[in-house]
């Protein structure tokens, strides 16, 4: 049986390594809990994740533009990266590409997640409606009016290698059409239209198995993202926050012990 495949993104500015330090955790959190396929990372930094490299782990320089947009406009070239990496990944390898944001850490091996007869799986987030400015762009006025879902979240998605270069085609179409709802997030809202349009299989992780603490957090409590088996940091905070945050999460699932021996260490 052909091997699963996961893959991030990790996109920093020149002289900038946030993102790149985040996709380290993530992939130190994916060894760590030993995940059995193969692990991808794209970013644009000039030198590797890891000085000695880690078997199965494999990185992809990406080069970006002389001129940068500000704000927003880095965030919409950063999602566009999504389709410019498509052609580097060889699906006919792998059995499922999973994708996970570069702003998330794994508690747990994720070879279940990867398991079971499905084309596509993904995660709704608990609590949210999908009329939401994140997920809406592109409903119709009915579903706007009418539609009881949550919305998907982008940031944890996996599919069938064969159906990989499918999905992104399909998103990338919804993209380049002119959103239905302004003030609503064009990426986010056109993986949502996939997701309800594309006649595959679909399987939704169940709560538990994502969390996102930092989205709904009236809605999460301790033990909903120390238990979780990916842990995703989505927020419109900055990076500096999120790494805070993710590295304590790392810190207490992996250097904890009851004689909290690293502290002790440090502290003598």
């Amino acid at each position: 049986m052909r091997k699963n495949l996961v893959y991030t993104i990790a996109l920093d500015r020149p002289g900038e390594t946030g993102h790149r330090n985040l996709a380290k955790m993530l992939v130190s959190s994916l060894l760590r809990t030993r995940f059995s396929g193969d692990i991808l990372v794209f970013h644009t930094t000039p030198y590797p994740l890891f000085m000695v490299a880690r078997a199965g782990v494999r990185e992809v320089q990406l080069k970006m533009p002389r001129k940068l947009p500000k704000d927003h406009g880095f965030v919409h070239l950063a999602q566009s990266f999504k389709h410019e990496i498509a052609d580097q990944i060889d699906t006919a390898a792998y059995e499922k590409v999973m994708f996970i944001d570069c702003d998330s850490v794994v508690l747990r091996n994720i070879d279940h997640l990867l398991e079971g007869e499905w084309d596509l799986a993904v995660f709704p987030e608990v609590g949210s409606r999908i009329q939401d400015f994140c997920w809406g762009a592109y409903l119709t006025p009915e579903e706007l009016r009418e539609m009881t879902r949550e919305g998907y979240n982008s940031g944890t998605l996996a599919v069938q290698a064969s159906r990989f270069g499918e999905l992104l085609a399909r998103w990338r179409a919804v993209e380049e059409e002119p959103v239905r709802q302004s003030g609503f997030l064009r990426e986010q809202g056109a993986f949502n239209r996939v997701v309800l349009d594309w006649p595959v299989r679909k399987f939704e992780w169940p709560r538990g198995e994502i969390a996102l603490p930092l989205v709904r957090e009236n809605l999460v409590c301790y033990l909903d993202y120390a238990e979780a088996a990916v842990v995703h940091a989505a927020s419109g905070l900055a990076v500096d926050y999120k790494s805070r945050f993710l590295f304590g999460v790392f810190a207490s699932a992996f250097l904890h012990d009851t004689q909290l021996m690293l502290f002790n260490t440090m502290e003598m």
